[in-house]
């Protein structure tokens, strides 16, 4: 890939037979899907007959039904994946069953089980997601951040347009969300997002010129 990156050597056949997905696959695309995907209009009239949001998620709309990347630096040191999901299929007809922990406290639990994946990292092993939540009376959707396999469960203190953006941003660099939450990344179990991170906002500036990380290494050094 352009900018220094390439994709890591890993058998993906074997991985995606193993994927650890949180939720299952999409619907199969079949060319009414593809139709109704790339007709914006018929979109948002089937998501606004379900759900009281602001209109703050048709700029950021996408109609394809999934984008996936998993990525390494040359030379290593940095990492990342996403795949983010159509809003649409997250908001109208989500086929899959809530998400559930029993780890989590009462209301963190009520929480998760609401919420609609749009952006993972399938091939990681970690079961990190990021999941939308319309509040039962409508108004601007909240962005949550849950990884699996450690019981770490965020609000993030961002918008879908801001996730989508920073998610180009930083190209989907493991653990970028944990900028936008309030967490301690002094604690132990952080040091690999934080090696990550830190190698990210060292490398990206010098791979992509053009854009500005110093907010995003602001936000790091306000978490250590």
């Amino acid at each position: 890939m352009a900018g220094g990156l390439r994709r890591p050597s890993r058998n993906w056949s074997a991985a995606a037979k193993s994927r650890s997905n949180v939720a299952p696959p999409d619907p199969e695309l079949t060319p009414q899907r593809l139709e109704l995907l790339a007709d914006a209009d018929r979109v948002f009239e089937r998501i606004t007959a379900e759900w009281r949001v602001d209109d703050v998620l048709r700029p950021y709309y996408f109609a394809a039904d999934e984008y996936h990347a998993a990525w390494a630096a040359t030379g290593g040191g940095v990492h990342g994946e996403f795949l983010l999901r159509n809003i649409h299929d997250c908001l109208v007809g989500w086929p899959h069953p809530p998400l559930a922990d029993v780890n989590l406290p009462p209301g963190d639990r009520s929480v998760l089980a609401t919420l609609r994946i749009f952006d993972e990292a399938p091939y990681a092993g970690e079961g990190a997601v990021a999941g939308i939540r319309v509040p039962p009376k409508g108004g601007e959707p909240q962005i949550w951040f849950y990884v699996t396999t450690r019981t770490m469960f965020h609000r993030l203190h961002l918008d879908y347009g801001t996730y989508l953006e920073t998610l180009l941003l930083t190209k989907g660099a493991f653990g970028w969300q944990y900028l936008f939450a309030d967490v301690d990344l002094t604690a132990p179990q952080h040091s690999h997002t934080v090696e990550n991170l830190t190698a990210m906002l060292d490398a990206f500036p010098r791979y992509f010129p053009g854009h500005d990380y110093e907010p995003l290494r602001a936000r790091l050094r306000e978490r250590l």
